[in-house]
């Protein structure tokens, strides 16, 4: 265990000293556009200067809560538990009396994603169950009322699909919907409130129905209002993301639906690395590779394993050791590399940092980072029992 968890430790130290700041996850990020395109390699290849570019992602904050209350339990130490409810008390304080949250980049400057609220509501759910103090689990409720109420969703006969910004009915992103799969499944397993299930027979066949022969998950197909379709986008990545989110889902609800999507997932993200361990970008660019694309990859590939989907333990040990090979003397990752062929991104961003370290831990054991709702109020028994009773899935 001790040998294990060296490298989570080691990144959780810097991300204490180099970015825990105001009880906030803070910190640069790759941004979007120009910034992505052009703007992020002139600030990493003159990191020394102060940049000042620091934001605050809600979903960076849910990634650490998650990681630091899975570092309690595999420790045993106070002060992980001690950050996690810092870190929530953060989300809460940002959140808009109407339950959502901004979105902290300027390209996007008064749009509410529905990324950053779900996985801000999954951190204080998670929060919830380990503390037991009912605000956070208000400030998730009240999230989902707003999700229900302004975010919206896309539906086509008996296929649902949440919209990727408040009242913004173009693109449908499968991404968003399989990680408010996982959201839905907690909130049901939490509160003992089966009826938070209704939308995911819809939001599962709207994923099994984009699915493509080979596997893959589309990254964005067309909505109802405009096109916006793109097969295409960080492939290995966001379907790595996906798994994990529906093997969350599964777990919790036995949604035999859910099972049939994530085995071919897998199949497809069999492919997905290199020799040495590196994710493929996407399916048209092999030589770019993001470090944290190779902790997602290693991570389902392990969760997989641990929940008896199949052998992927050869997959996992390769990716993991292309991730830990990228660890630098003080804990941190680079983001990139073969950039445009050539160029890397040197600068270490929080928010994928935080990603990284989600990672790592879910690797460790069963019941660790990647299904800490294990512990539950009620465990899946009573949500089943629910089901029966109320006629849900």
């Amino acid at each position: 265990m001790e040998a294990r968890i060296a490298a989570p430790l080691h990144l959780h130290t810097y991300l204490v000293a180099a970015h825990w700041r105001d009880q906030k996850l803070l910190g640069p990020d790759p941004g979007l556009r120009l910034n992505y395109r052009v703007y992020r390699f002139v600030k990493s290849a003159l990191r020394w200067l102060p940049w000042r570019d620091d934001v605050y992602f809600v979903q960076a904050q849910a990634y650490w809560i998650l990681s630091n209350w899975a570092l309690l339990e595999l420790t045993g130490e106070e002060r992980f538990g001690e950050i996690a409810r810092a870190c929530s008390d953060s989300i809460i304080e940002r959140q808009r009396p109407d339950g959502g949250w901004d979105y902290p980049v300027r390209e996007w400057k008064g749009r509410t994603a529905t990324v950053e609220g779900v996985w801000g509501a999954t951190g204080l759910l998670a929060s919830f169950r380990h503390s037991g103090e009912g605000k956070y689990l208000d400030a998730a409720l009240k999230w989902h009322s707003y999700m229900e109420d302004q975010i919206g969703f896309q539906q086509a006969g008996d296929l649902i699909a949440v919209n990727y910004f408040a009242h913004d009915r173009r693109a449908r992103v499968p991404n968003n919907s399989a990680l408010l799969l996982r959201f839905l499944a907690d909130l049901a397993q939490t509160t003992g409130n089966a009826t938070c299930l209704e939308r995911c027979p819809g939001l599962v066949a709207f994923m099994r129905s984009v699915q493509m022969p080979t596997g893959e998950i589309p990254y964005a197909v067309n909505g109802v209002d405009s096109g916006g379709e793109r097969l295409h986008f960080q492939c290995y990545q966001y379907n790595a993301f996906q798994a994990l989110h529906l093997m969350h889902y599964w777990e919790v609800t036995s949604d035999p639906s859910a099972l049939l999507v994530i085995r071919s997932i897998l199949s497809y993200l069999s492919g997905g690395l290199a020799e040495d361990g590196r994710a493929y970008y996407d399916c048209s660019h092999p030589r770019r590779t993001v470090i944290y694309h190779a902790s997602a990859l290693a991570a389902a590939f392990a969760r997989a394993g641990q929940m008896g989907l199949g052998d992927y333990a050869p997959l996992a040990d390769r990716a993991l050791a292309y991730v830990l090979r990228a660890q630098r003397p003080d804990g941190s990752f680079p983001h990139s590399r073969g950039d445009y062929g050539f160029l890397r991104d040197e600068r270490a961003y929080p928010r994928y940092l935080a990603m990284i370290l989600y990672h790592l831990l879910a690797l460790m054991a069963p019941r660790s980072a990647g299904s800490e709702q294990a512990s539950a109020v009620g465990g899946a028994s009573r949500l089943r029992q629910a089901r029966r009773e109320e006629g849900g899935l």
